[in-house]
């Protein structure tokens, strides 16, 4: 009779054990998913910085080209507005000879 208790309550221990590991089970299957599924977003991230820094070096050469373009149009600017500057003295200067004259 004892036997027969101790065996009931073994097999008892040995069903609650196996709810136990398979539970333990699903609970592992479900953290790897989710960790498959964070690895996979690290992933995608990664992925989203390297073609962003891509992006980013490919402005930076562009900006470079447009630097450079901006400063030769500024030298070619330049000259012009010393030469707009003579022209205008020049006009002053007429302006003032004109006026002399038709005093």
């Amino acid at each position: 009779e004892e036997q027969k208790s101790e065996i009931q309550s073994l097999f008892t221990n040995k069903k609650e054990l196996y709810a136990q590991i398979g539970s333990l089970e699903k609970d592992i299957e479900g953290l790897k998913r989710e960790i498959r599924e964070r690895d996979e977003t690290i992933s995608d991230k990664e992925k989203r910085i390297y073609d962003l820094k891509k992006k980013n070096q490919e402005l930076e050469k562009f900006k470079f080209v447009l630097d450079y373009k901006i400063k030769e149009l500024k030298k070619q600017i330049e000259p012009r507005e010393v030469e707009i500057l003579e022209m205008r003295e020049q006009i002053r200067d007429m302006d003032t000879e004109l006026e002399r004259y038709h005093q």
